[in-house]
């Protein structure tokens, strides 16, 4: 496990830097969830092509710390990365960027044209179920989240079912971080500007990852933006977790 201090009172990124090489794929998780506990089985797949990858926990999110003070919004979040990708030196990366972390993904590769030359949005944006929740987080004051909605979503997600594996990185989240996260990650996603922003991308390379359940019209409007679609069988919003052995084929079949 690998530090980088993002603020001033030395708060710690925690990230792990796997399969040595000299451009790293940097993997963005989604709202809830940690790249540490995403990613792992994805990278140690046979299917994987070993490309150098990193797997950061975002501040507010799994091993990283989760500072009070901190900004979680994903524009602020996009900014910490950035600044820690400087701080690394490396001349050029990738960058991975699942459901709401496509968000964070697209607004750095915007930010860093010249460093980032490959982007990899897996289901991005948000499912209905995903904005369903959002906006019950979202209809609370922040401080009323934090002292007792957190607890109760925390209720939902196991009532709802089919999120045990999401609950174990959510559960550990800071309740700060999930508020803000999911403000930006609504407004982000109702703009509808994002879809227009990864058209105008820049990066070199621009790539979608998607389940087999996602519709024809969605496949294409990806297509328009000058992505290349990789489709994972036996998936759905969480492929990481569905078929991790899938999303490694299909990274490796655009991670270069």
């Amino acid at each position: 496990m690998n530090t980088y201090p993002f603020d001033e009172q030395k708060d710690l990124l925690r990230w792990q830097d796997v399969c040595y090489g000299a451009s790293p794929l940097i993997f963005i998780h989604g709202l809830g969830c940690a790249s540490s506990s995403d990613y792992p089985a994805v990278i140690a797949s046979d299917a994987y092509c070993r490309r150098r990858s990193w797997l950061v926990d975002l501040p507010g999110a799994g091993f990283s710390d989760k500072p009070e003070a901190t900004l979680y919004g994903t524009t602020a979040q996009a900014q910490t990365l950035e600044n820690w990708i400087l701080s690394t030196g490396i001349l050029r990366c990738g960058l991975f960027g699942h459901s709401a972390g496509a968000f964070i993904a697209l607004k750095l590769a915007a930010a860093m044209p010249t460093k980032v030359n490959k982007l990899i949005l897996c289901q991005p944006g948000l499912t209905e179920y995903g904005v369903s929740l959002l906006e019950s987080i979202t209809s609370m004051s922040e401080s009323e989240f934090v002292a007792i909605g957190f607890s109760q979503v925390l209720e939902r997600l196991k009532e709802d079912g089919d999120n045990e594996i999401w609950l174990g990185s959510f559960q550990v989240c800071s309740p700060q971080a999930i508020y803000q996260w999911a403000g930006a990650a609504l407004a982000d996603y109702d703009a509808g500007a994002w879809i227009e922003a990864l058209k105008a991308l820049r990066t070199p390379k621009k790539a979608v990852i998607l389940s087999d359940n996602t519709p024809l019209n969605d496949i294409r409007r990806y297509h328009q933006a000058g992505c290349r679609v990789e489709i994972v069988a036996h998936s759905g919003h969480m492929i990481a977790y569905d078929n991790p052995d899938g999303l490694a084929q299909a990274i490796s079949h655009v991670a270069y």
